[in-house]
């Protein structure tokens, strides 16, 4: 039956890690989603994207694409090309940490719809990805960069999601046909405390207090039955005991090394650029071309006695690169494994084993590549290096930190006691809850969730999405 007045309400629970919500529903800490959600609804995890950090890991669930694929590599990215024909030109070198946000939706590759525009009322609660939204249904606009900026600085974390739970209830009464709401807090906790600390919990517990208002409301309002409440999120997060600031080691090894903040660097030989603190992409300048380097070239291009030294780092946990076309290698302490793409995703151990795959020389489809390493150390690492390097900005060598560890340090401010951004498991994995069963249990990513909306909400899915409808 047709519905008549469908809502997909999307809960993004940012920095939520699946085995503590777990856990607090086990424990009966999250009634309100155990009751409204769950009994008659799934709970399942899904592989988010590389690198694992907000803004970038929205897109799979807003776009239907991963971050490579859509030229947004990183919530700090470098553009090789750009810097030479411009030096100080804003394509060049961007960070999503501040004022540059508003440029976020703007960098995406042009051709790729943003799931707002699909829908006649959308509306959004704190995603920086806007495009679609009409200026008076983004409420969460008004005020945001203050609340954003005390909650960084003071601590002041948990009114922000209070204040997305308000607008949330408040934006219901306009008849919205899609909204996107982002809960910040169990990210912020989880850095400034770890991920599972009293107070991040807190922010759990909050979200599921927002839960059973928000089925309350609805239900008044005559929308229950014809919603589809989903909870996901970005990313996990792992908590941190030790720095190591990637671009301070290059300028340790005497590469003159430009990173954010000091993007004004003169003649610089390296751009660093750091995500979510454990997600590193070095670009490498010393030649003075704007080309991608590909195989030896990266070693040449940084010193084999620097490459060799990072590898070593007990903070990193691997290293990837590009060779040569449709080719890309892997190298840890375990040795150097290479990844193509003949027809499909093959994995061969050369030297070594980094990811612990084994030798993998059947041609994987996407779906296939993700089933065969969903309950590894590194789920999807076949099709998450793949499409991160389909991008120019994601650099000459990009560097993933073992948990505990993350890249960046004295810039940090506050300094963080968790991380995310690596492609390790406990980064990768995040909660999908939502309102329905008997969807398609093949193992799921976010970039997934974008078609399955649209087919719910009885909408043309977009043939060119990673992603497959599970509903």
């Amino acid at each position: 039956m047709k519905k008549k007045n469908p809502l997909t309400l999307y809960l993004l629970a940012d920095g939520a890690r699946p085995d503590v919500f777990k856990r607090l529903l086990e424990e009966g800490r999250l009634p309100n989603i155990q009751r409204e959600i769950l009994e008659k609804g799934t709970f399942r995890t899904a592989t988010s994207c590389f690198p694992t950090t907000t803004g970038p890991a929205y897109l799979p669930m807003l776009y239907g694409g991963f971050p490579g694929t859509l030229d947004v590599p990183g919530i700090r990215w470098f553009d090789k090309k750009e810097f030479r024909r411009k030096r100080f030109g804003k394509f060049a070198a961007r960070t999503y940490v501040g004022p540059e946000a508003g440029y976020f939706s703007d960098d995406v590759k042009a051709g790729n719809p943003c799931i707002h525009e699909l829908f006649d009322r959308p509306f959004n609660i704190f995603s920086m990805l806007t495009k679609g939204v009409p200026e008076a249904n983004d409420l969460g606009a008004k005020g945001k960069a203050w609340m954003y900026f005390r909650a960084h600085y003071f601590f002041v974390h948990q009114p922000v999601d209070e204040e997305a739970h308000k607008r949330m209830m408040a934006g219901l009464d306009l008849d919205p046909e899609f909204f996107f709401v982002v809960f910040p807090c169990i990210d912020w906790n989880s850095h400034h405390f770890h991920p599972e600390h009293e107070e991040t919990i807190k922010s759990y517990e909050y979200l599921d207090f927002s839960v059973g208002q928000v089925v309350e409301k609805l239900k008044k309002l005559g929308r229950w039955e014809e919603t589809l409440l989903i909870i996901t999120s970005d990313h996990g997060l792992t908590q941190t005991h030790t720095h190591l600031d990637l671009a301070d080691f290059l300028r340790s090894k005497g590469l003159k090394t430009l990173a954010h903040p000091n993007i004004f660097t003169l003649s610089p030989d390296a751009a660093v650029m750091i995500s979510g603190n454990s997600f590193g992409s070095i670009h490498l300048l010393k030649n003075g071309s704007d080309d991608i380097l590909r195989g030896d070239e990266v070693q040449a291009a940084m010193g084999i006695e620097v490459f060799e030294a990072l590898i070593a780092r007990p903070e990193v946990d691997f290293v990837a690169w590009r060779g040569v076309e449709n080719e890309y290698w892997v190298a840890s302490e375990q040795g150097r494994a290479r990844i193509l793409q003949q027809g499909g995703l093959m994995y061969e151990p050369v030297t070594g084993d980094p990811f612990g795959f084994g030798k993998m020389d059947r041609p994987l489809n996407h779906q296939e590549a993700l089933a065969a390493t969903f309950d590894s150390k590194y789920p999807d690492a076949l099709v998450q290096i793949e499409q991160l390097f389909s991008s120019r900005r994601a650099g000459d060598l990009v560097v993933s930190a073992n948990p505990g560890y993350d890249l960046r340090d004295f810039w940090e401010i506050p300094e963080h006691h968790g991380s995310h951004g690596s492609l390790h498991r406990e980064h990768m994995m995040v909660p999908f809850l939502y309102n329905q069963q008997g969807w398609d249990d093949r193992p799921a990513r976010t970039v997934d969730i974008f078609n399955t909306i649209l087919k719910w909400m009885g909408k043309e899915e977009r043939e060119a999405s990673e992603g497959r409808a599970l509903c």
